[in-house]
Formats: C-alpha cells, sequence, structure tokens
C-alpha cells in the first residue's frame, strides 16, 4: 500500500523523464507487440487426438495466456507512468473514449462516447496562452491519425459543422506535484478495480464446470483451478502496487519542468436522448436479433452500456468492441457454439462491427438458452441473463444457493419458487460484484430508449 502522506512528501521535487516517440506514436503501437504474441497464441491451437492430451493442452495454454496477462499489465502499467511523468494525468483509450497523443506528446484527442464530448488537450511552456486557432489547428492535425471506424461512427454529420468558435478553453492546469500525486492514487486503485474484474474473468471463464451440472471430480478441480487463479491475480496486484512506489521513488530523481495542460472542450447536439450512433448499428442488431431470439432493443442496450457505440472499445480485462467480448469467455463459448471451434476469438476478428455483434447477441442466446434454461419465467431469465452477460451465470447462483455454489441448475429451483419483481430485487441486492448491481439497472432502464428500432 502506498502511504497518501509518503507519497505527497516523495514527489515533491519530481520531475519526469520524456517518453519515446515509438512509445507515443499511439496506444495500438504501445500494444503492438501483445497483440502478436496474443495472435500467435491464438493460432497456435491444435486438434489433441485425446481427452487427457486435450485437458492437458487447455491447462498449457492457460499459462501462456496468464503470462501474457501479466505482461499486458506490465505495459499498461509503463504506459499509464509515463503518461503521469509528462502530463500529471493518464488518459488512456478504454470502453467509452478513445484516446489518441501525436508524436511529440503534446497535443491529445480524447472522444468520450458516453458524454459526447470531444477534447483538444495541448501541453506547453507555462508561459504561454493557447487560443481557439491553437486548438483548431491541433484538432487537424490529429484527425489523419484517428481510425474512420471511429470518426464515423462518433461524429456522422457533426464533422462538417465544427467550427474554430466551437474551441472554447474549459481547464487549465499545471502539471505539478498535486496533480501527479492525485493520479498515482488514482493508479492505486485503477489495479485493485482491474484485479477483481480478472477475478470475475476467471470465474466465467469455469462457468462450464462450476455454474452447469458437472461430474464431482470436474467440479472439485475446478474448485481448485478457480482457488489457485485468484491467489495469483492477489499476487499479480501486490507485484503491480510494488512497482507504482517503486516508480515513485524513480520520478524523484528528475528535474521539474515548467508546464501546463490548455483543455478546449465541446459537446455535439444529438436530437434525442437516445445516441444517434446506435442508428449505425440497426441492420446488424435487427439480423442477429432475429437469429438468436433476443429482443433487439435489449442488444441495442448491451451494447450502449458496455461501449457507448464505441467500435474500437477495448477495457484492460481485456475485452474488445461494440458488445466488449472477451475472447477467453465469452469469445470461446460463442465458438464452440457456431463453429465448433475450443479457442479465443481474436481480437481482430471482434473490432469488426457485424462479428462482434454476432458474438454478443449468440453469447445471450448461450445464457438464456443454455446456462439459464431451468429458468421458468421469461422475466426472471432476462434478469439473470443480463447481470451473466456482465458477470457470469456461476455469481448469478451464488446469489440464490445458500450454500454459496456456484450451480445454476440447483440455483433455479429457488428462482423459480421467486416472482420476477423478488428475482431483480435479489440480484440488485445480493450480487458479489458492485459492478454488475449498477450494469443490471442500467441496461433495464437504458432498454426503454430503443423500444422503437
Amino acid at each position: 500500500m502506498v502511504n497518501k502522506n509518503l507519497m505527497l512528501g516523495a514527489i515533491s521535487c519530481l520531475a519526469f523523464a520524456t517518453m519515446s516517440e515509438q512509445t507515443l506514436a499511439s496506444q495500438s503501437i504501445l500494444f503492438s507487440e501483445l497483440n502478436e504474441a496474443m495472435s500467435q497464441w491464438q493460432s497456435s491451437y491444435q486438434n489433441p487426438t485425446t481427452k487427457d492430451e486435450f485437458e492437458q493442452f487447455k491447462l498449457n495454454h492457460l499459462q501462456q495466456f496468464d503470462d501474457y496477462v501479466e505482461q499486458h499489465f506490465a505495459e499498461f502499467d509503463r504506459f499509464r507512468n509515463e503518461l503521469i511523468s509528462s502530463w500529471g494525468e493518464a488518459q488512456i483509450s478504454e470502453q467509452a473514449r478513445f484516446v489518441h497523443y501525436n508524436q511529440e506528446n503534446n497535443a491529445r484527442l480524447n472522444i468520450d462516447f458516453e458524454n459526447n464530448t470531444l477534447t483538444i488537450s495541448v501541453r506547453h511552456s507555462d508561459k504561454n496562452k493557447l487560443t481557439s486557432e491553437d486548438a483548431y489547428q491541433e484538432f487537424h492535425r490529429l484527425l489523419p491519425a484517428i481510425d474512420n471506424a471511429v470518426l464515423e461512427v462518433f461524429f456522422q454529420d457533426f464533422i462538417t459543422q465544427i467550427k474554430q468558435a466551437d474551441f472554447k478553453v474549459v481547464t487549465e492546469y499545471e502539471i505539478d506535484n498535486g496533480h501527479r500525486a492525485k493520479s498515482l492514487l488514482r493508479a492505486k486503485q485503477q489495479i485493485k478495480k482491474q484485479t477483481q474484474q480478472q477475478i470475475r474473468l476467471v470465474e466465467r471463464q469455469l462457468d462450464d464446470k462450476l455454474a452447469q451440472p458437472t461430474a464431482p471430480t470436474q467440479e472439485a478441480e475446478a474448485k481448485r483451478l478457480l482457488k489457485q487463479k485468484r491467489q495469483q491475480l492477489e499476487l499479480l496486484q501486490t507485484k503491480r502496487l510494488e512497482r507504482l512506489k517503486a516508480n515513485i521513488r524513480e520520478l524523484a530523481k528528475a528535474t521539474p519542468t515548467k508546464e501546463k495542460v490548455s483543455e478546449f472542450t465541446f459537446k455535439l447536439s444529438e436530437a434525442t436522448k437516445r445516441p444517434a450512433r446506435a442508428k449505425t448499428y440497426i441492420g446488424a442488431v435487427a439480423k442477429q436479433s432475429k437469429r438468436f431470439d433476443i429482443a433487439p432493443s435489449l442488444v441495442f442496450s448491451v451494447m450502449h452500456t458496455e461501449s457507448h457505440f464505441n467500435p474500437l472499445a477495448k477495457s484492460a480485462i481485456p475485452a474488445y468492441g461494440l458488445m466488449q467480448i472477451v475472447p477467453t469467455s465469452a469469445g470461446v463459448d460463442v465458438n464452440r457454439f457456431l463453429y465448433r471451434r475450443d479457442e479465443p476469438m481474436p481480437s481482430t476478428y471482434l473490432y469488426i462491427e457485424n462479428n462482434n455483434i454476432e458474438a454478443g447477441t449468440a453469447y445471450l442466446h448461450i445464457l438464456d438458452q443454455r446456462y439459464l434454461k431451468y429458468i421458468n419465467d421469461p422475466l426472471s431469465r432476462k434478469y439473470c441473463m443480463i447481470a451473466a452477460y456482465n458477470t457470469g451465470a456461476g455469481n448469478v447462483a451464488r446469489v440464490f444457493n445458500s450454500d454459496g455454489s456456484r450451480n445454476i441448475r440447483n440455483a433455479s429451483r429457488i428462482i423459480n419458487s421467486m416472482t420476477p419483481e423478488r428475482v431483480l430485487e435479489a440480484l440488485e441486492s445480493e450480487l458479489p460484484y458492485d459492478e454488475t448491481k449498477h450494469y443490471l439497472k442500467r441496461v433495464l432502464e437504458r432498454e426503454s430508449l430503443y423500444q422503437e428500432i
């Protein structure tokens, strides 16, 4: 743990080194080696000839993925620390936010899909005063580097309407020790949150053994593996927190500079509360909803909640695309269901919008018709399906099984004795993760926005 007072003292004379041009070119370049390693890992799947060979094969690849996760977060932490070094804070692309830095690392474009805003930030000497003309020119210098999919979905017709007068400074801050200290404290909380997300991912990966009826020996082995993976992730969290403390000591050796950041933000207008970006995907959603017997309004609401219609959304898990598919959990289930392939879905495949919508809708179908098939009432099953999309069927089962079991068939007997209203109340109050409680509420609230599509 990092003591706040010690942190503030340690960085009282911090100065921070400049990032390498290669790192700053873009976040995608930073992770390119990791993506290549992941692609090689995915493409290395073969067809073992016996069950024992196959189980050993899966264990080997699980270990390889554990190594990938550790390397992924080592790179993530390094990138975050370098941003705090030069900018005083770390803004990084995530589910509902696309962030791009120029090669000189003195300008940043932040597209916020959730709040429908675009922000241009410029890092400069504290002696200079930036104008709207400076921001407007920087905006047009940054545009060519932004993926067309992001531009087309986010801006649509708005891009031709953007004028220099729209760029008005809304924030100006000095890159001082106080700003950096707050960012480092946020990084500490972020590491803990990401650990919790990884634990939930492992729980979902083992749902096929723990959430559904299985042989006692398989269930015991899955429980052992789940405990082991949790311990590994907790150790990884400790290692990451130690790296964060080491970074504070390292940064204290640098020489301070006098810089500040000016930010220019404007909000795009929308005719309705429902995001206009949803219209881009009406055809794809209609096709997959009919194919998998899932209401289009639910697919849109899940998409809205997962990514706010950001086609290049990527979380730190990592999960990809519009419906935030995790290659090694939902991706494996969908690959087995659609293509009889027991392997993850590549990120490059999931960044194609139609593929992502197919995978997300198919996964809702799998939850509805496979994991939760013993729940009789359609509305109760729908509530459980939404929660399971976020946290897995096993964690849904834990809400209703008095012994904490992840077996959804046993939980279904209890669910079938309850009204849908009581089921929803139990989920919203007893789900093991607060994020899932909020997720369920948001999806249900937003579904009404898409009833007429």
